[in-house]
This record gives C-alpha cells, sequence and structure tokens, in this order.
C-alpha cells in the first residue's frame, strides 16, 4: 500500500497521486492554505513546488515557518516557487500540452535526483495574466490526472472565488478527484475521468453550436 502523507491543511492523509481542488477568497485565505501545505512538506523532506499566479516568490518564502529555514531549503532545491507565467507561457501563450509537458520534464529531473520520495505540488489560479480562458484552465486540469500517476506526487490546485464564476466552478470539481473542504479531504462523487469530462464537453459544444444556428434561424 502507498505510504500516506499529511498535507497540513486537513484532519485526513493522502496518497501519492491525490489531485485536491481547494476554494479560497483573497490573498490571505489563499497564503494561509498554501504555506500550511508547504510547510508539512518541508517538515517531511519532500520536494516542494509551488506555482502562484498572484504575487512575487519571496513573499511565499518569507511566509514561511522561519525554523523550517526555507530561504536555504529554496537555495538547497528541496523548495521551488515559480511564477505562473514561467511556468505556463514559456512559449508565449497558455497551452496545456506544453504546460503538462513542463510538469513531466520538472518531475522527472526531481525523480532523477533521488534525493525525494514525494513531490508536493501548490499552484494558484485567479485567472490574471496567464490563462486568458477559464476553459483552457478546465482543460488542462483534466488532463492532469493521466499525468498523475506516473510518479509520486500530491498536487493541490487553489481556485479565487472571487475570479471564477459558477459554471467554471462546476466544471473545476469535474476535474479533480479529491476536494478540500474546510479541514478535510473528500472523494468527489462527481469526478470525471478525462475521457469522460472530453465527451461531456464536447457533446456542451454541440449543444451550444446547435442553439447559435437555431437562434439564427429564428433571427432570419
Amino acid at each position: 500500500m502507498a505510504v500516506s502523507c499529511d498535507i497540513g491543511v486537513a484532519d485526513i492523509e493522502v496518497h501519492p497521486g491525490a489531485h485536491i481542488c481547494g476554494m479560497y477568497r483573497g490573498a490571505a485565505e489563499r497564503n494561509a492554505i498554501l504555506v500550511a501545505f508547504l510547510n508539512a512538506g518541508l517538515a517531511a523532506g519532500d520536494k516542494c513546488i509551488c506555482v502562484i499566479d498572484a504575487g512575487e516568490p519571496s513573499e511565499i518564502i518569507a511566509a514561511l515557518g522561519a525554523e523550517l529555514a526555507a530561504r536555504d531549503r529554496a537555495d538547497h532545491k528541496q523548495l521551488d516557487v515559480i511564477r505562473a507565467s514561467d511556468m505556463h507561457l514559456r512559449s508565449g501563450r497558455f497551452s496545456p500540452d506544453e504546460t503538462i509537458g513542463s510538469w513531466k520534464a520538472a518531475i522527472s529531473e526531481v525523480m532523477y535526483d533521488g534525493r525525494f520520495d514525494l513531490v508536493r505540488a501548490v499552484e494558484t489560479w485567479s485567472l490574471r495574466d496567464v490563462v486568458p480562458d477559464a476553459r483552457e484552465l478546465v482543460a488542462l486540469d483534466s488532463e492532469m490526472n493521466r499525468f498523475l500517476p506516473l510518479f509520486p506526487q500530491v498536487i493541490l490546485c487553489l481556485y479565487d472565488l472571487e475570479r471564477f464564476g459558477g459554471d467554471s466552478v462546476v466544471d473545476l470539481l469535474r476535474t479533480h478527484p479529491k476536494v478540500l473542504v474546510g479541514k478535510m479531504v473528500l472523494e468527489n462523487p462527481y469526478y470525471l475521468g478525462p475521457d469522460e469530462f472530453l465527451a461531456v464537453a464536447q457533446g456542451r459544444a454541440a449543444d451550444r453550436h446547435g442553439l447559435e444556428e437555431l437562434a439564427a434561424r429564428v433571427a432570419s
């Protein structure tokens, strides 16, 4: 059985391969969650990766527990705090396929290094600058579920409820097998695997196309 790990922000441990959806409102709530998550990972000796789309990496490092010497751990590559633009816009535009390629390369490098048995990653999303369309982000989240089982890793995705609308939140829930609710990580009964989610998304696109055609006929 896979070894479980304490993610620092919930009263339950998760197993490697976990893909968790969490919601927050504003920078203070975001920081409280990701700092607890990263502190737990650093204390356990795991590789920790944080990708933020608002704020500066230095602010996150400064916020981590002083007893963990986060700056020194960053210098020694146990901790990477990365701007979202540096991860997701390497070719100048957001591409789910390119992002997954970048993740695979990064995690493969960590595993090849041999110092870490587990990677803990947290990404924050507030639809600022990096992702022009929430549908592209949802596509990335869905496809990440194919990649997660390939390496011992836990990924926590955090979304700003002040920036995402109701339809987007529904789709985000559909693309994560687990959901962070308060201090519990719950199995998500509404999760759809990548192929199933793609079929649903294509069906909705066909419905929209049909409605547009009908509207055009009525208007004429």
